[in-house]
């Protein structure tokens, strides 16, 4: 075909390209809404959440913080895709190649060759800049030559390749004779993902110099004798096409040409015509110029079409995988944190009344030991003049203080070992619920100081007020700190002795029961005092010990579920946008082969770009093997067709075929998840879970029974 007649593809090129706008620009409305809606959502929750007034932990600025990262991921995502879309709408009348390779791997001589141009570029590859694009044009066609690629390149040249990749209608990838290397099928890969038409060129290495004519025939022999070693080439291509299956796909569709370029170059660069004509042959650069010029005329229009619609199908693929992902985690962890908290909750009503009852018990048994003391005491003390002496010898045996004090401190430690209990199992749970780390994602370890939660190394109660203070409260007395210790035992001592004998000249005669009667009072009135003052307190432990990290787990609770909730809509809203992106592209295609119509016989469609492509027929329908062929032939990613079925377990085991039992698929409707049961997962079986889970509308998750 020549270059008159490839014009007139390009301008039915030119027309799909106009209508692979219309459906992108479509979509995108659709998407952009969608994302405003969940930047929405999660502005009202960020709102909602600054506006708690808990804030134990120091966790509100940090969770706010992540709340506005994963916020602006969403506008950077429509931010992105607008710009993309944005750069193609300016180029419709081209049909776009870009040529990929790594550094000396031959592209500057397939630019020479293509432009007939004098050699000065060949060579220079090594000397290129990152940011240094060539564009030239062949037979209509835009050729983009962009910076080397694989291991021997900077990671800044990689992704502006892919960058340019992202918005070409095909691909040129050069390997070399010399053996293929392993970062090469990683990035071919990345191309394959990126859903893009491949052309693969195998530029075979042979000597050839046109200085003299012995010289010529010797590189020519070795040329034709190296480019006729099919059995080597073979063994070289399918080395490579190996690389396949360590990224779960399968390039042996994808067609190679094999061919000598500096030899194609030097054809057109001697003067001697007949040497000319013959290197041109043996170069075999005929070959890739009418397979570049047979997929253009077969297929530019639908490839056109699909740049437009892979522009936004891609990212939404991911974006659906990691959302769901992400959506399903951040539900596991609020799972955890609920499952923690009533936990906590429960040990606390329990601690509560324990404490309470010991602090009661612990009353009983002082008050119980100094009304032991009241009859002797009267007996030995009533007209002693020593008595207030005696009485606070009496006192300081009872070891009062001492008894409270070991007794707070038990119900503290009490609650700080649960408490760390707790947060101990918590960390665990969380890190080991994790399957994904992301911008999407909270990072509750950022969220909360864990391990400095409780400050055990100092008294919690009152913030430093020690037992002390707590007697002193009883005696109707306040201390600042637990350094007053000796004076508040020495308070007790005046307000148990002091009372006694006030009045001592006026009723030195009174009866001895009258004495015993007024102590047994005052010791009642006193550790009622004491009693209250110990349960006050108490409260003030439970309140700033256990409340507030209960508190906390609430105001954590919250924006992690709502997250989750707002990662899961869009996730599906992505989905349902996906699926009638999935066929209206195929229906451009069944329009293309001419089989119009048959749309009609599919129910919905689920698509992998570059990988796989699933029809889900209604029951009964059927599509002729002649228009399969077709298809598959301008689709270039792998058909598969099975019935549709309405029930999400039936569906699911009818894509995953032998892979799976039905009866080993565990459907929890409520929250939109499947569980199933997988041995060896393989690359085929990998992509029909995911083809699966698109037209199902659910996650599913593997080797997990249901919850």
């Amino acid at each position: 075909m020549g270059e008159e007649n490839l014009k007139d593809v390009l301008s039915l090129c030119e027309k799909s390209a106009e209508k692979g706008v219309k459906i992108v620009l479509k979509h995108q409305e659709v998407l952009n809404n969608t994302l405003k809606r969940a930047i929405g959502e999660l502005k009202e929750t960020i709102s909602e959440f600054s506006k708690t007034e808990y804030n134990a932990l120091n966790s509100r600025d940090s969770l706010e913080e992540q709340l506005i990262k994963i916020k602006s991921s969403f506008e950077r995502l429509s931010v992105e895709l607008d710009y993309d879309i944005k750069k193609n709408k300016r180029n419709l009348s081209e049909f776009s190649i870009t040529l990929f390779g790594r550094t000396m791997a031959g592209k500057s001589t397939l630019m020479e060759i293509l432009t007939h141009g004098n050699g000065k570029s060949i060579g220079e590859g090594a000397q290129r800049t990152t940011r240094d694009i060539r564009t030239y044009s062949w037979n209509g066609l835009k050729i983009t030559d962009v910076p080397g690629i694989a291991a021997f390149e900077g990671k800044d040249d990689e992704n502006l390749a892919f960058e340019n990749a992202k918005t070409a209608d095909l691909i040129l990838f050069l390997i070399t004779d010399d053996g293929p290397q392993v970062a090469e099928a990683e990035c071919f890969s990345r191309i394959v993902k990126l859903g893009k038409p491949i052309i693969g060129i195998l530029n075979v290495k042979a000597n050839i110099s046109n200085k003299d004519e012995t010289e010529f025939k010797l590189g020519l022999r070795n040329i034709n004798k190296k480019i006729g070693n099919k059995e080597n080439l073979d063994a070289i291509k399918k080395q490579f096409l190996d690389y396949s299956k360590n990224y779960g796909q399968d390039w042996t569709n994808i067609p190679f040409v094999s061919l000598h370029l500096r030899g194609a170059y030097l054809s057109q660069n001697i003067e001697n015509l007949e040497n000319s004509r013959t290197l041109y042959e043996a170069s075999k650069i005929t070959l890739l110029k009418e397979k570049i010029i047979e997929q253009v005329k077969d297929k530019g229009q639908f490839y056109r079409i699909k740049t437009f619609v892979d522009l936004i199908s891609n990212p939404m693929l991911d974006n659906i995988d990691i959302l769901l992902k992400q959506s399903t985690e951040n539900i596991s962890n609020v799972r955890i944190l609920l499952k923690k908290k009533k936990e906590l909750e429960k040990w606390k009503e329990k601690f509560y009344i324990d404490g309470r009852r010991e602090i009661e018990a612990l009353v009983g048994r002082i008050k119980s030991d100094l009304n032991s003391e009241i009859a002797s005491f009267a007996e030995d003390h009533f007209e002693d003049k020593n008595a207030t002496k005696e009485w606070s010898k009496i006192l300081k045996q009872k070891k009062i203080e001492i008894r409270c004090e070991d007794l707070f401190k038990e119900l503290e430690n009490r609650a700080k070992n649960k408490v760390n209990e707790i947060v101990r199992e918590v960390l665990n749970e969380l890190k080991y619920s994790s399957y994904i780390l992301s911008e999407y994602k909270f990072n509750l370890d950022k969220i909360i100081n864990w391990k400095s939660y409780w400050g055990w190394s100092t008294t919690l109660i009152g913030g430093g007020l020690g037992i002390g203070a707590i007697i002193a409260g009883a005696m109707g007395s306040v201390l600042a700190t637990p350094l007053l210790v000796a004076g508040i035992v020495v308070g007790v001592v005046a307000f148990l002795g002091g009372f006694l004998f006030d009045d001592r000249n006026k009723k030195e005669h009174e009866a001895r029961r009258k004495l015993e009667n007024k102590l047994r009072k005052n010791i009642n009135e006193t550790c009622e005092k004491l009693e209250k003052e110990l349960k006050e307190n108490f409260e003030i432990l439970i309140n700033k010990g256990l409340l507030s990290l209960i508190e906390e787990f609430k105001n954590i609770i919250y924006p992690i579920f709502k997250l989750a909730d707002i990662q899961k809509k869009l996730a599906w809203s992505l989905n349902e946008n996906l699926t009638e992106l999935n066929k209206q592209i195929v229906t451009e295609a069944i329009y293309l082969i001419g089989a119009t119509g048959m749309e009609y016989h599919i129910n919905s469609i689920a698509r992998i770009p570059g990988i796989n492509i699933l029809f889900m027929l209604d029951e009964g329908k059927k599509v002729p093997e002649s228009e399969i062929i077709k298809l598959n032939k301008l689709l270039s990613e792998k058909i598969d067709f099975n019935y549709y079925n309405i029930n999400k377990k039936i569906l699911i085991s009818r894509i995953l075929g032998n892979a799976v039992d039905i009866n080993d698929i565990k459907i929890d409707e409520e929250n939109e998840l499947a569980y199933i049961k997988l041995g060896n997962i393989t690359a085929d079986i990998y992509y029909k879970v995911k083809l699966a889970q698109q037209l199902s509308k659910i996650l599913i998750i593997n080797n997990r029974e249901e919850k």
